[in-house]
Formats: C-alpha cells, structure tokens, sequence
C-alpha cells in the first residue's frame, strides 16, 4: 500500500534533525519555509499538513478537501484553526510534552542571568577590572540569593511544574496559577511573586494577560521571564515599566511577532532586558524527542484510516 503524501511547511524551523521517523509513514515533501501565498499551492494533493509556525486557516483549509490530518511541531496549535478543522473532519496532533527539560533548562539560565548579572561580571574581567581591583573579590553589583524568595509560575502545566521544582531545590516559595485560578488568586500571587515565569498559553483570555494594571502589582525588585508566548505581555507597558524601574528586569525568549523586524533595535535599547530568539524549547534532545512524537502520531492516525 502506498504512503499518504505529507507536505512539511516549515521543516528548517527544527534546525538540523533526523526525519527519518517520519518517512517510515509518510511520502515526505520538505520546504524550509512557506510564505502564504504558497500554502494552498504547496498543500495540494497532500493528505497530511506539517506546520510548525505557518498558518492554517478556515479559509485555507476549505479549498484542501483531500486534507485528513495536520500535525503541529509543536506543543501550542494557536497556528492551526481549530474549529475550521472540526467542521472540515481534519484531525489535529501535537507533539505533546517533547520540550519540558529544554525550557525549565532555559528558564532557569534567564532567571539567574537576571538575578546574578553574569554578562556584567564579564565585562569587568575583560575590562581589566579585576586586574585592577585593590582586593580580590568585585562585589559590586551586588546580588541577592533566591532561598526565601517567592516564585510565581503563571502557566503550571508540565514544563510551568519543571520550573517550580527548580525553584523549590533553591529554597523559594512556590505559587502557581492555573486557568482555574480565581482573579483574586492571580493577583495575589502576582503581588507575592520575586520572580514570575510565564508558561501559559496563548489563548483569547491569555493575550494581554499581563497588562498596566496587572504589571503594577509586581513589586519593583521583581524580575519576570517569559517562555511561554509573546502576546501573554503588552510588551510596550513592560518596556516603559523597565524604562521608569518599576521592574528590576526582564528576559523574553518569545515575542509576538517572530522573526521581529526593525523594532528589536529599540527593544535591545530597553535597560534591562533581556531578549533571546525563541530558543527555550530547541535543545538538541528536544526537537528529536519532537521528530518522534510527530511519527507516533502519523502512525496511530494513519492506522486508524483503513
């Protein structure tokens, strides 16, 4: 029996991997990346749509009757219309919890950076400062240890609990907000919070979760990072509560509007701030384990066809 045709829209997005898993199920078509003029065109005839972050719509999906499945790479499927898919029959599939280890990883190297300063350190050595320091130790800028402070994880699903655990064998205190945390809940533990780590989703009740107000609430020594998505933040508020030291810091391993154009320069212009290019979930194990998932779930769904 032949194999379904897979179309992957965005394949170089998983950088260097093995794709093989994959073509154990599927006759495989890789682009490194889909501009969307070129969806419908590219989707033809497939019966499997592999997207990462190319965009499927309603619209899109209604001209592609033949289409049976589409599988995100990735944990989130805001990429994909889900009630189009519905009304249409089109199975959707994610790869699951591949990327827990590599995000509370990098969590945890952003919250540090944040709280120890270590490009400042650095910068003094290769500045000769130690060189020229009348003692042996640079102290300054001073910083505090995590052991009594409180984590506040907003987003604790598998990878939101990861980083909790983290924090616990720090000594802090754990708060985590769930989607069925109360409004009262939310902003007490947003008030208590030292630290805030972003996991959550990006859903229509999530975008602009942290806005003027709910930013007002973090103390002004509070440091917050963000590894879930981009649209959780109102990132001008973020950027003008940096500007005036409301917040102590922040790190952004997501944005909005990713790849971002001409306005990261003003971003990397924002005292403060941190910003790496989404790299949280793309460990090397990571987006094998990724690669494997989606064969799983090309396997059990094809099976399921007849």
């Amino acid at each position: 029996m032949s194999k379904p045709r897979a179309v992957f829209l965005d394949a170089l997005s998983l950088g260097p991997v093995d794709l093989a898993p994959l073509e154990r199920h599927v006759e495989l078509v890789c682009w490194p990346s889909t501009q969307p003029e070129l969806r419908l065109e590219r989707l033809q005839g497939a019966a499997i749509a592999i997207t990462n972050k190319i965009r499927l719509d309603g619209e899109l999906l209604r001209q592609l009757p033949q289409l049976r499945l589409i599988c995100a790479a990735s944990t989130g499927t805001d990429q994909i219309d889900g009630q189009a898919c519905s009304e249409l029959g089109i199975a959707v599939r994610n790869a699951g919890r591949y990327s827990t280890a590599s995000v509370v990883q990098v969590t945890w190297a952003l919250i540090l950076e944040l709280v120890c300063d270590l490009q400042t350190r650095r910068r003094q050595v290769l500045q000769g400062d130690w060189q020229r320091s009348p003692v042996f130790s640079l102290v300054e800028p001073e910083f505090d240890e995590l052991a009594g402070r409180t984590l506040t994880v907003v987003g604790a699903g598998t990878i939101g609990r990861g980083v909790a655990a983290v924090a616990e064998a720090f000594g802090m205190e754990v708060r985590l907000i769930t989607s069925r945390s109360s409004a009262g809940e939310l902003e007490a533990a947003l008030r208590q919070a030292d630290v805030l780590s972003l996991h959550a989703p990006l859903t229509p009740a999530t975008r602009g979760l942290l806005n003027a107000e709910r930013l007002g609430w973090l103390k002004s020594s509070a440091v917050l990072v963000n590894l879930g998505r981009g649209g959780l933040i109102e990132l001008p508020v973020l950027v003008e509560a940096l500007r005036r030291g409301a917040l102590a810091g922040a790190a952004l391993d997501v944005l909005d509007k990713e790849p971002p154009g001409d306005e990261l320069d003003a971003l990397n212009e924002v005292p403060n701030l941190i910003l790496t290019p989404h790299i949280g979930w793309a460990s090397r194990q990571a987006r094998q384990r990724l690669v494997a998932a989606l064969a799983e779930a090309l396997e059990s769904e094809i099976g399921s066809w007849g």
